[in-house]
């Protein structure tokens, strides 16, 4: 049976995941991130978007391996929340399940951060 510890630990290894790898397939095309920054309207989209991709990496690294979660978790949030409002939501349609389902996603996302930004990383072994 799992504990208490271990839970956090596989809620944390999964968010890790959850930043990882989209952010490794935005630096695998960072001109399509700086697209969609630029189409937002952010100033310096390329500047923004190398900050959002290395975000992701090393701040999911970090949560991967359970280094620095506190400190880690609050990024990703900004990240998630910075998503929510400016890309989720002018796109949201009840009608349209995939829009629903993002929404949850980040959603989720952002409850665990939350979770593990104050009960901390947890434990794989005891």
């Amino acid at each position: 049976m799992i504990n208490k510890t271990q839970g956090q630990a596989v809620l944390r290894i999964a968010l890790g995941l959850f930043f990882i790898i989209p952010g490794l397939s935005k630096l695998m095309n960072p001109a399509g991130i700086t697209g969609m920054l630029s189409g937002l309207g952010f100033p310096a989209a390329t500047l923004f978007a190398w900050i959002l991709l290395l975000s992701e990496i090393i701040f999911g690294a970090s949560l991967l391996i359970g280094y620095k979660t506190k400190i880690a978790v609050w990024p990703l949030s900004i990240i998630l929340v910075v998503a929510i409002i400016l890309v989720v939501i002018p796109g949201f349609d009840f009608s349209n399940s995939q829009s629903v389902m993002t929404l949850l996603w980040h959603l989720v996302g952002l409850a665990g951060l939350i979770s593990i930004g104050s009960v901390g990383p947890g434990k794989i072994l005891n």
